[in-house]
């Protein structure tokens, strides 16, 4: 690409070396700027191959063929900015943006990401709405509830502790209990005591409980009123299992 140079050119008008166009003085004897083939040539060359590089064959009835050309080479390349990363420059360029670093990146504001489903074992961030919903799955705090203790095992199955109540209805029977939450993998223990001993003495009863046979959710229960009464039998219980 070259600035008109032909010998009626104004020379220097934008600066050293950088000659302009004038359109003549007829009272000073100034004569216009001539043209010639190498500037016209050079112009047409110039226009014409930002239009060709872009796919996009000449077309003489169409007039916006450069913008379209401009667009389609910067804003709509099929692998943008593989260049800067092919120049090795992504650090300065995403310095540049304002943009925080690909590695060990130091967020401002408030950062979001995708929450993760409760029990997700992976190197996914943990975001405080995953923390929220993982404490409100471990526990339930009420007359019969229970409490899921931390692990760092594989499957995420940490020790358990469930609390409740029951009424063995008819003493000396065995029955069968639900716990408020199935165990994941095992049920180790039950342990159960008199629903009512601060009573008198003639209320005190005695209870036996174990987990039911390959079952995370059931225990069985008895009870016997020490004086030898029927009437039923109110208990209170500890469940410990994961």
């Amino acid at each position: 690409m070259h600035r008109i140079d032909t010998s009626t050119a104004q020379v220097d008008k934008f600066g050293a070396g950088k000659n302009g166009f004038t359109a003549g003085n007829p009272q000073t004897g100034t004569p216009a700027t001539d043209l010639d083939e190498a500037f016209f040539d050079m112009l047409q060359e110039e226009l014409a191959g930002v239009v060709e590089s872009s796919g996009v064959a000449l077309d003489k009835t169409k007039h916006n063929q450069l913008l379209t050309a401009l667009k389609a080479l910067l804003l709509t390349r099929a692998n943008p900015f593989a260049d800067i990363k092919a120049d090795g420059t992504t650090v300065a360029a995403l310095g540049n943006l304002g943009a925080a670093p690909l590695a060990s990146p130091n967020l401002t504001g408030t950062p979001t990401a995708p929450t993760a489903v409760t029990g997700t074992n992976t190197t996914q961030i943990a975001t405080m709405a995953a923390l929220q919903a993982a404490i409100n799955d471990a526990h339930t705090f009420a007359a019969s509830g229970y409490q899921r203790l931390p692990s760092s095992l594989p499957d995420h199955t940490g020790l358990m502790i469930q609390w409740g109540s029951g009424l063995v209805s008819t003493p000396g029977t065995s029955q069968t209990y639900t716990l408020p939450q199935a165990f994941t993998t095992a049920f180790y223990q039950i342990l159960i005591s008199h629903d009512d001993g601060l009573s008198t003495t003639t209320n005190i009863a005695a209870f036996a409980a174990a987990p039911v046979t390959s079952s995370l959710t059931q225990f069985s229960a008895v009870g016997y009123h020490l004086n030898g009464a029927s009437t039923s039998c109110g208990f209170r219980y500890i469940a410990i299992g994961r």
